[in-house]
């Protein structure tokens, strides 16, 4: 895999060709969304009670939440319980990994004071889009857009953030540690790192791809030897730069190979507390590995069952006043 040097960053603009503002989905607004405010709260504390009896022996730390693949894993339900935590009005933000910017909607409606998006990846033409879109809806939010690597991000003074936040980028960074004594460094005493993320690489469809076209072949990162993978992979037929392809994430080398209890030992290392975190099961691993014995038994001999079925998590930790560095 390619192995692009630190700070030298892709160049050219990566929004596709036929990007446009994603669409208010109106069945979303006044339908979805409704009941799973006042159903999903309901259907998590039945199935945490039930998978926390199942897998928390299997588990090394406390887990918060337990999840049985995505449902309950949704934006609306991470946005407002980091602002419970942390009222974000007139708070300063840093959408870390921010891709063409659909995250960033979801964090308008509370009002911060600045979000700042920055990727890996150029993404010049959707960031304008949004950035005219938010001027006329949220005028009173100011947004920015940035490019950066996220262990050397350049643009912003110690201590000058209040929350930096990000969806689905921590399985695909490579130095995770340098990254997140990055956060540290630009978060104030006090301040909040919330991150969602996954599917984890050494779980079912690890790779973003493996799994695509069979439940027994969700592993296929793990087991087939490199010439066996890219034919795999090359099935998928011509490949173009997307947040929604798989194939960006493999072409660039851009994976983080952590194991669950791994990404939490970095964040405490980093000189992070603890404030909650959530893991989701991935039900299709769990399927696979009962419906395949001989696969089960290869994998089971190099890795724990427990890293194989976790998919995602959700953590929220917080920059204590009197950090371990400071300390030092």
């Amino acid at each position: 895999m390619p192995v692009v040097p630190r700070n030298i960053l892709p160049a050219d603009d990566r929004t596709p060709a036929q990007y446009v503002l994603p669409l208010p989905d109106q069945l979303e607004i006044l339908v979805k969304r409704p009941i799973r405010r006042f159903v999903y709260p309901i259907y998590k504390f039945l199935i945490n009670e039930w998978m926390g009896r199942r897998y928390q022996t299997m588990c090394r730390f406390p887990v918060d939440q337990w999840l049985w693949g995505q449902r309950g894993n949704d934006f609306e339900v991470h946005r407002r319980r980091v602002n419970k935590i942390f009222p974000l009005r007139g708070q300063r933000l840093l959408i870390a990994g921010c891709g063409t910017g659909r995250d960033i909607i979801s964090w308008l409606p509370y009002s911060p004071e600045l979000v700042i998006g920055t990727d890996y990846f150029r993404y010049d033409r959707a960031w304008s889009l949004l950035h005219h879109q938010v001027a006329q809806k949220y005028p009173h939010v100011m947004l920015e857009f940035t490019q950066s690597d996220l262990s050397h991000i350049e643009h912003f003074s110690d201590s000058s953030l209040d929350v930096v936040g990000s969806d689905a980028v921590f399985e695909h960074v490579r130095n995770l540690s340098d990254v997140l004594l990055e956060f540290h460094r630009l978060l104030r005493p006090g301040g909040i790192v919330y991150a969602t993320f996954g599917p984890l690489w050494y779980c079912w469809g690890g790779d973003h791809i493996s799994g695509y076209d069979a439940i027994a072949a969700g592993y296929n990162h793990l087991v087939l030897d490199r010439s066996a993978y890219t034919r795999y992979i090359d099935t998928l037929g011509t490949f173009s730069h997307s947040e929604h392809d798989g194939r960006t994430w493999i072409e660039n080398g851009l994976f983080s190979y952590l194991r669950p209890t791994q990404y939490l030992e970095a964040l405490e290392k980093a000189g992070f507390h603890r404030e909650y975190v959530a893991l989701i099961i991935e039900p299709r691993a769990i399927k696979c590995l009962l419906e395949n014995p001989v696969l089960a038994s290869m994998l089971l001999g190099k890795h724990d069952k427990f890293d194989l079925i976790v998919t995602g998590m959700t953590i929220i930790y917080r920059k204590p006043h009197f950090s371990i560095h400071e300390r030092e």
